[in-house]
């Protein structure tokens, strides 16, 4: 019942966290896209201040100074006017349009670019991406004591959860766990060959001693709990999961292209368009980091693979043992029968390891 508490208020606190960070990230919006712009657009100005609710994206007046004080007086008195709500006195909505629409024209008679921005649909996926990135590391690298270090707290069970699993399957081959911490990462290696261990568990074993060292703060590098969660929760848990999500994204992006080939998207109003691309990219960079942090081969395949290989290896030298006692194959019909013996052992084998696969995936369903 207490742990059941405990984690509710390390959730509510990652939320709390997570809210603020978003807060954060929106009201720097402004600040960090007129600095962009700036920096990687230079022939663009971002006015934000005009339109309620939009902002306008608008390529520089590159004309002759005796021309620029007049295309300056014209564009201030289109703004003037949108204030005033001249263009539509007692109609908000309407003035806002007709303001658009001289904007429109202006740009045109001025061989200007002009594009008209909602921040709060374009980027709002960055926003949650950010926050949410921003609140899962502050949660990741705060002390296990903190309420906020919900996701540490998280990635303590999964460090405890791989090193009991580890100790049931060292104390299952008669290998010393305790053993391998005092021992160089090459001696280790060397060790696990010689046990009847599989060779997968090289890789988990290394990966849980790193992250002990971390925890026991013998190491500093920052990406060990990040590498560990990533590979034995994010991939193993949610790796389907991101897929879908991702195969998602994309039918936005083809739906939302699909209303701009209709120009049911005006060409002006990217808004729309940019919260699709920015939603699917958000997914692949995911998915990326997701496959890039996940075992090459998943954990029961290499297993597999590994058990096939020893089967295999084991049927050979039962054949040639069968073949010494037996006399070689002197008479003319020794090598079929010694391929037909290790066919037969090849088989039973492969269909033995292939009814305890069946067995184990029934049982976990039924469960």
């Amino acid at each position: 019942m207490a742990d059941s508490t405990q984690n509710s208020t390390g959730l509510i606190a990652y939320i709390l966290l997570f809210a603020a960070t978003l807060l954060l990230t929106i009201s720097l919006q402004e600040t960090v896209l007129k600095n962009g712009i700036e920096t990687i657009f230079p022939s663009y100005d971002l006015i934000t201040d005009e339109l309620p609710g939009e902002w306008i994206i608008m390529s520089r007046d590159l004309t002759p100074s005796e021309e620029f004080a007049t295309h300056r007086d014209q564009l201030n008195d289109i703004f003037y006017r949108l204030r005033d709500q001249e263009f539509a006195p007692g109609d908000r909505t309407l003035n806002t349009l007709r303001a658009k629409k001289a904007l429109r024209e202006y740009s045109m008679n001025h061989d200007q670019t002009l594009y008209y921005i909602s921040p709060l649909i374009a980027f709002f996926p960055l926003h949650l991406f950010i926050a949410a990135l921003l609140a899962f590391l502050i949660s990741m690298y705060l002390p296990a004591s903190t309420s906020v270090a919900w996701i540490r707290g998280k990635l303590m069970r999964e460090y405890e959860r791989v090193g009991a699993l580890l100790h049931k399957q060292f104390d299952a081959h008669g290998v010393d766990f305790e053993q391998m911490f005092k021992l160089a990462r090459r001696e280790r290696e060397q060790l696990l060959r010689f046990t009847t261990l599989p060779q997968v568990m090289v890789t988990e074993v290394e990966d849980y001693i790193a992250l002990h060292n971390y925890v026991e703060r013998r190491s500093r590098n920052f990406l060990i709990p990040l590498f560990f969660y990533f590979r034995y929760r994010i991939s193993s848990s949610y790796g389907n999961l991101i897929q879908g999500l991702v195969s998602g994204g994309a039918a936005v992006l083809i739906f939302v292209i699909g209303l701009r080939g209709l120009k049911l998207i005006p060409q002006e109003e990217p808004s729309l368009i940019l919260m699709a691309l920015s939603l699917e990219f958000i997914l692949l960079i995911v998915l990326m980091i997701t496959f890039a942090g996940s075992a090459q081969e998943e954990r029961l395949d290499r297993v597999v693979k590994e058990l096939e290989a020893e089967q295999r290896d084991a049927i050979k030298h039962q054949t040639d043992t069968i073949q010494n006692v037996l006399g070689g194959a002197g008479s003319g019909g020794g090598v079929s029968r010694s391929d037909s013996i290790s066919e037969y052992e090849e088989q039973r084998l492969l269909d033995e390891l292939l009814s305890l696969m069946i067995k184990e995936a029934e049982r976990k369903r039924s469960v």
